[in-house]
Parts: structure tokens; sequence; C-alpha cells
């Protein structure tokens, strides 16, 4: 609002005089040539009253928002988490906060005697900071890293300096805000990162020389065992006369070879796990197959303890699926050797169920699709509490942990099942009432494949001629042909047996070689069925590996 320029102490004096002497006007000129009434005088004196009244409010309102803003700033001030400082153009401290009292040792008194910001660093650091200070500071922020402050009681500590110019009076009337950053929270996490990385490096090392050292001693275990169990099996065998006392001997013997062959593969397997070098397959994998390869391996083993034995597979579930029929396998063998050596009497049952299954499951177009195959393994045996179910497939944990208990291992065949089932995207679990049995059971994610194309490449490979050269000229004769499905699950217990150290292997490769006889596998499986015989197995193995990569088989 523009205000009116009127002597007002004149203005008074002269209508006081007009009103004693009873005028009725004012003259406002010597001349007398502009006269003013004294009514309107009043008049002009209120409205100037009014603006004058307008105006203070506006003032008193202006003070009142400046002292909110003045409270709000010296709160903020205060609580800031960080020290800071606020010092004049001359680096002089004004005013700091309760941070840099407690962590720079401000005392309040240097802050009232208006100590100097630039004592509190080292000279490098000090000069760094009076000369950015010495140039025209405009709006800001300014920032100095890693500058040294001389902190109480831990020597030297680095800060960064936010500086932050607070008003636009002239250089020698501003004043600066001074904030400090602790940095010594990152560089220590910068030096517990490079701990951690050097750490991380010296473990990766030392899983690399654990995983060359089990490698190279299971070569080194499997060498004698190798003979171990050859020489038991040939004694065993064998016509030579034997005391009752020395076939038991041989026996645990060869059994005892058998059991630390399985565990020496648990323990490699294990290790595969940990270090990540197991890597999973999806080709197609036949259900029946391995349940029928189950049934062979367990059955003879459940029939000698007196317990019934079955493996069934749900109607609704597709015999051939994708998968890794290796890893399902291996899962199986823990937890049916688990089941039938906790059992003493009853039985054991596999079954296989649907659990998941998408909408064309019943489709041949659906190939690919995802479906979750639920397999449990359900026994009669003597049962798991709750807390030894809670901790069953935990590393090296059994359900009696005791000196005296009485079924043997180490614990490593569930641990090992439960981080190849996670490998496979599943669950795995168990269910159990003390005294009345358990159920184990295992989720997999598997996919469909189309029957007809699966079916038409067994044809083809069943169908296919042999390429390899004939003995002689009188096997010219049409070979026979095979039931390739047959044949699979049997290559596959007897690649088991092989590198188990099983005896019974040269019994199924006898059976083998007996029904490949006039096949065109017949000159293929000749190799194999000689390594057995001279109880060279690791030879053996890789023949059986061969043969199932020529007719595109996994083997476990």
């Amino acid at each position: 609002m523009k205000r009116r320029q009127l002597d007002f102490n004149q203005l008074r004096e002269r209508a006081e005089q007009a009103i004693a002497e009873g005028q009725a006007g004012l003259t406002l000129d010597q001349d007398g040539s502009k006269a003013l009434e004294l009514s309107h005088l009043v008049e002009e004196l209120r409205v100037y009253q009014a603006e004058l009244e307008i105006q203070n409010d506006e003032l008193m309102l202006a003070q009142d928002h400046i002292a909110v803003a003045m409270e709000r700033y010296r709160r903020l001030f205060a609580s800031l988490p960080v020290p800071a400082v606020v010092v004049d153009a001359g680096g002089f401290i004004v005013e700091a906060n309760e941070q840099a009292h407690e962590v720079l040792g401000i005392s309040r008194h240097v802050a009232l005697q208006r100590g100097s910001l630039f004592q509190l660093f080292d000279f490098p650091s000090r000069t760094r900071l009076h000369s950015l200070m010495r140039t025209a500071l405009d709006a800001g922020p300014y920032q100095l890293e890693s500058m040294a402050l001389k902190v109480q009681g831990d020597g030297e500590a680095w800060f960064d300096v936010h500086l932050m110019p607070l008003n636009e009076r002239t250089p020698g009337e501003r004043q600066i805000l001074v904030a400090l950053v602790d940095r010594r929270a990152e560089q220590a996490l910068r030096v517990l990162s490079h701990e951690l990385m050097q750490a991380k490096l010296a473990a990766e090392q030392a899983n690399a020389a654990k995983s060359a050292f089990l490698a190279n001693m299971g070569h080194e275990l499997r060498t004698p065992m190798n003979a171990l169990i050859g020489l038991s099996n040939l004694l065993l065998d064998g016509s030579e006369p034997m005391t009752p006392h020395q076939r038991d001997y041989l026996l645990k013997i060869h059994d005892s070879a058998a059991v630390l062959s399985s565990l020496l593969n648990d323990i490699l397997d294990y290790s595969k796990v940990e270090s990540g070098y197991l890597r999973l397959e999806s080709t197609p994998l036949n259900l029946d197959n391995i349940l029928d390869r189950t049934r062979q391996l367990y059955g003879p083993c459940a029939e000698e303890k007196g317990l019934t034995f079955t493996c069934v597979r749900a109607p609704e579930v597709p015999p051939v699926l994708a998968g890794d029929p290796l890893r399902i396998q291996q899962v199986l063998d823990h937890l049916v050797d688990n089941a039938i050596e906790f059992t003493e009497r009853g039985g054991v049952r596999v079954g296989v169920v649907l659990v998941a299954a998408p909408e064309r499951a019943v489709s041949k177009t659906a190939a690919g699709e995802r479906l979750v195959l639920r397999f449990s393994i359900e026994d009669t045996g003597i049962g798991l509490t709750p807390e030894q179910c809670r901790t069953l497939f935990a590393p090296f944990q059994q359900a009696d942990m005791s000196a005296s208990r009485v079924h043997g291992g180490t614990g490593l065949g569930l641990s090992l099942s439960r981080r190849l089932v996670e490998l496979m995207g599943g669950d795995i679990g168990v269910e159990s009432r003390l005294g009345e049995g358990s159920t184990f059971w295992f989720t997999a994610p598997l996919h469909l494949v189309d029957i007809t194309d699966y079916a038409g490449s067994r044809a083809s490979q069943a169908s296919a001629p042999n390429t390899a050269p004939e003995r002689s000229s009188e096997r010219r004769a049409t070979p026979k042909r095979l039931d390739l499905d047959t044949l699979h699950p049997k290559l596959q217990t007897l690649a088991w047996m092989l590198d188990n150290r099983q005896s019974r292997a040269r019994r199924l490769s006898h059976e083998i070689e007996s029904w490949l006889q006039g096949s065109a596998l017949q000159a293929d499986y000749a190799p194999i069925a000689a390594a057995i015989a001279r109880l060279d197995f690791e030879q053996a193995l890789a023949g059986v590996r061969r043969l199932a990569q020529k007719q595109s088989w996994n083997l476990p």
C-alpha cells in the first residue's frame, strides 16, 4: 500500500491552532490558495490510521512466521544426526549442535567464545577448507571429501565436509552451515568387505582343494576296494573248499568293501552338490523302468527279511516324462534302502502319484508342460518321534545318534537326497509315528513329452542295423529283435552294481549276455562281459556307459 508523504507534526500543530481559533478550515500553503476543511483532515487521518493498523498486522504476522521458521531451524539444527556448526565468513564458530559437542568435542564455551573451525582439522585438510572459504560462495552446497578431523579420544577420523551458505549478505556478514559426515563406518565397511573377499577367495580355494582331494582319494580308495570286492567274489564263487568260518569272514570282507564303496560314492556326490558342480539333466525317462529297477534291486533284500515289497504307479501318472532319471533313482535308492533297513516285519511300498498337472495333461500336444509327481515310500518299521523328524535331513544326522544304536550308517544319505530334490525344484519330508512306521516322500517337477515321438524314436533304435564289424561270416544272419525298454533298466542296474562293486554284477552280466545272444548288440556287449569276467569293473562300467550313450540312454 502506497504511503502519503505528509508532515504530520506540522499538520497536527496547525490543526490544533485552527480548532483553538474556531476556524472551519485549514490553509495548506502560505498564499492561502489551498485550504482544507477540518472535517476532511479528520477523514484523512482516519484513513491513514487504518492503513497503519493493516501494516502493523502484516508486520506482526511476518514476525510470527519468522519466529516459527527460526524455531524450526533451531530444532532441525539441534537434532541433526551429524555434527554441524554455523560459522561466519572468517571461519569462527557461531553455534554448534549436540552432535558437534559429543563427537567433535566442541565445548559450549568454545562455541560461545567463537572458536575457530580450522583448528579441528589437520594441516592439509585445514588448507583445503581455508581455500574454499576464501572464495565467494554462491548458493552451494559445496563438499570436501575425506577431511581429517581431530576427534576427541579417537585421534584422527575421516569426515566429508558439506558447506551451505545461509544468507545473501555481504561477504563480511555471511554465515555458513558446515555439516560433517563420518566416513569411519564406510571405511570400516570397505575394510570388512575386503577381508570378506579374501576369506571368500580362501574358502573357494579350500573348497577346490577339498574337491580335488576327494576326487583323488576316491580314485585311490576304489583301487584297493576293487581288489577286495573282486577277489572276495572269486573266492565266494570258486570251487575251493572253505570252512564255515572262512566263508563267514570272506562274506564280511565283501560286504564291508561294498558298504565302503557306497559310502564313498555318497561323499563324492555330496561334495559335488556343495561345490555346485552337480548339473541336472532333462531327458525322456520311463517311470515304469525306474520302478522295475527298484523292484529288481531291492526286492531280494526285502524277501530275505520276510518283507513284502511293491512299486505302484498311479494310473493318472504318464509313464514317460522328461527329467533327470539318474537323480530320481538315486533318491529312491536312499529312501528305499532306509525303509528296508529299519523295517523288521510287514512291508515297504513305493508309490508315485500326480499332485499338480497342466490342464492339457491328457493331450498329446502338451509336450513340455510342467507337472509335479509325488514319490512316497511307506514302511511298517520302527517309526520316528517329532523331534527326530525335524533333524533327520541335516547332514550326518541319524534318528539314533547313541553309540549303542542298532542300525548303522553315516546319516549322509538323507541329507544328500534333500539336496538333490531341492536341485530338482521339489520338496522332501517324512510323516511318521513312533512304533507304527514312516512315510518318506519327495516331489519332483517333470515335463510332458510327446508319447508318439518317444515311441517312434525307441522303435527306430530297436530296428537300426548294427554297424559293428561281424566277428565271422557265420554271423551275417538277421539279428533278433530286442525289447529295448527291457534292456534299459537291466543296464541301469548293472551300471549301479559296477559302480558300487557289487558281486551280483557278474550274475546279472551273464543274464544280459545270454539275453543278447544272436542280437545286434551282442558284439557291443562282448567287451563288457569280458571286463566283468576279469573283474575290471572300471573298464566294464565305461563300456556300459558307451553302449547306453549309443542308445541315447541315461545311466547312474
